[in-house]
């Protein structure tokens, strides 16, 4: 597997899982978006992290999930001896963040925050980078701002593909998707 996702020789591959099982503690797996996959629940990953690999009982693990799923990762019998919660961006961050965005337009950056003030709904969708990111160049391209997420991220495949058809030289205005525009 490591051989296919890195370019690797099959005796690269066995000295890096040799390493691991004798160095466990020396190691760190991230297991990101662990909710997406297609893991089987008698896989190696799930015996590592109900604590049923004794060769790997020592290895460092991170596994990040979105917050409605780690309920239930918890629930099952694990390993996890902390469980942390990243918290969405406070009022103070999503200013400042809107301030860093638009540090070229700060006209763009004084109305996006009054309307952000005004429309809670709208400030509701700032709280990670990518949704705020998202906020923002819509925002800065003139876009009506949405106030569902669902919205947003409409706007944003949009925005894109209208980018990238008008630099291919195929875009006319109304053209792209009109069934996803928001209402």
């Amino acid at each position: 597997r490591l051989v296919r996702l890195f370019g690797m020789s099959k005796n690269d591959e066995r000295d890096i899982i040799d390493f691991i099982c004798q160095h466990p503690s020396q190691v760190v797996v991230v297991m990101d978006s662990l909710d997406e996959a297609q893991i089987n629940e008698d896989s190696l990953i799930w015996q590592i992290i109900r604590g049923q690999c004794e060769e790997l009982a020592k290895l460092n693990l991170l596994v990040v999930t979105r917050p409605c799923e780690a309920a239930s990762l918890l629930a099952k019998k694990s390993i996890f001896h902390r469980h942390l919660e990243v918290v969405g961006f406070t009022k103070e961050k999503i200013d400042s963040y809107v301030d860093a965005f638009f540090v070229d337009e700060p006209h763009k950056a004084c109305s996006l925050r009054e309307l952000l003030k005004s429309q809670p709904e709208v400030r509701s969708l700032m709280h990670t980078p990518l949704l705020a990111t998202m906020l923002c160049r819509s925002f800065q391209m003139d876009k009506a701002l949405p106030s569902t997420q669902t919205q947003l991220y409409q706007t944003a495949v949009l925005s894109m593909l209208e980018q990238s058809t008008e630099k291919a030289g195929h875009y006319t205005p109304g053209s792209i998707l009109g069934d996803l525009r928001p209402p």
